[in-house]
């Protein structure tokens, strides 16, 4: 069984032996921006082991450092994008923020069907006030790999940025992931204003 300490000390080390050969921060902005990987997917096929063993390195090489910033949707996206657009089953994940918008912590919080996830609003900050989080960043992904947000998913960011205003964790962004592109919610001004 590995623990997070091992999986940080197995990321670190392969960040150490690619760094000379390449650039992570390049790597992420292709990754929030680029599809070439996504379209090496079948929609509907189980990649194999191999394939996944990939992604799994890249998701590796993607994730911020302990001292590294989020600055922007594409950096969330980068994150994200190469863990959860392949996915059959939506997911939605909350990213935990400490005062420098550093990550503390990113965590799956809903697994659902394979159009939708129901989302209670109270288990969004849950971890967020145990690890005394500044801000949230949420995100699921669509499993038709179109990221064009629903009414639900503006209605679900509305009622997270009310709960974040009352508990005092600011709601920065709301993610849809798709294959190979991502929208902000935030950026498009949707559940971030008044109705």
């Amino acid at each position: 069984m590995t623990t997070k300490t091992t999986t940080r000390t197995t990321d670190r080390t392969l960040r150490e032996a690619l760094a000379p050969y390449i650039d992570a921060a390049k790597l992420r902005r292709l990754a929030a921006h680029g599809d070439d990987l996504q379209r090496a997917l079948v929609p509907g096929s189980q990649p194999p082991k191999e394939v996944l063993a990939l992604l799994d390195t890249l998701a590796a090489l993607l994730r911020p450092l302990p001292r590294e910033r989020i600055t922007s949707p594409a950096d969330v996206a980068a994150l994200l994008m190469v863990e959860m657009s392949h996915l059959d089953q939506e997911e939605f994940r909350v990213l935990h923020l400490d005062t420098k918008n550093r990550l503390q912590r990113c965590i799956t919080l809903y697994r659902g069907s394979l159009n939708s996830a129901i989302v209670r609003t109270g288990e969004v900050f849950k971890e967020a006030l145990r690890l005394n989080s500044a801000s949230i960043i949420i995100a699921h992904q669509h499993p038709s790999g179109c990221p064009d947000p629903s009414p639900e998913d503006i209605l679900i960011t509305r009622e997270v940025v009310e709960a974040g205003t009352l508990l005092e964790v600011e709601l920065l962004d709301s993610l849809v992931i798709g294959r190979g592109r991502f929208v902000s919610l935030r950026e498009r001004g949707l559940g971030f204003g008044k109705p």
